[in-house]
């Protein structure tokens, strides 16, 4: 095990040390009333919930600002379960129910924060990745298309592929269902396209790009219909 390993969990299990040292010293665990150690093990639970905080946390890493929020939510409810079992214990009521009823409120108000803030943060995800989809047709497909043009040597055909990338270059970006076929038929000819310029066939070269304008124009047109 590495050490930064060991001193993280030496540093986890610090609270644990000390919170346990101070119950078994200043309390008689043997005339501990029930009320006591539900608070005691609502608490343990609330903290081992903030060291499972990297569990709950969004895997795409390109916006880590979700996983600083995240960290607030776990720690607010810990230090917040901290102070109201803490009274508990020093309160020790003689039923359990104010005890229950205090801590199931906590842990439900805090289980409902946690599940909102996950369904949006698989909201942003789903988002993020629809968006990083869109920006792939033009993005990819006008690089790809950048590149030919450099091999092409023939003035005519670069033209011809010219006026395509034009064409892509300034498509929008935003996309839907209705298209992602004709996108898709652009990135196949465009792949068509790059090794009939290694081979130097021009006559290819004018009808693939052809192809792949009459594709691109049909997406954009319907993506205006769409959108009106």
């Amino acid at each position: 095990m590495k050490r930064v390993n060991i001193l993280w969990i030496l540093l986890n299990s610090l609270f644990l040390l000390v919170f346990n040292l101070l119950f078994f010293m200043l309390s008689d665990a043997e005339n501990n009333k029930t009320s006591v150690w539900i608070s005691y093990g609502f608490i343990h639970f609330a903290y081992f919930l903030f060291l499972a905080t990297p569990l709950f946390l969004w895997q795409d890493k390109r916006n880590n600002i979700n996983d600083r929020t995240l960290y607030p939510i776990t720690a607010a409810y810990f230090l917040i379960e901290l102070i109201a079992g803490v009274t508990l214990i020093l309160v020790a009521p003689d039923t359990i129910k104010v005890t229950i009823i205090i801590q199931v409120i906590l842990a439900a108000i805090f289980i409902g924060w946690l599940l909102v803030y996950l369904i949006a943060n698989e909201h942003t995800a789903n988002s993020t990745g629809q968006r990083d989809a869109e920006l792939q047709y033009v993005k990819e497909s006008s690089a790809k298309l950048h590149s030919v043009l450099q091999q092409i040597t023939d003035h005519d055909a670069a033209k011809k592929v010219e006026r395509v990338y034009d064409l892509i270059h300034s498509s929008p970006v935003k996309s839907n269902a209705n298209v992602y076929s004709l996108e898709q038929q652009v990135i196949n000819e465009i792949e068509r396209l790059e090794s009939v310029v290694n081979q130097n066939d021009t006559q290819q070269i004018f009808s693939i790009a052809e192809k792949i304008y009459r594709f691109a124009d049909e997406r954009n047109r319907q993506l205006k219909i769409n959108n009106r």
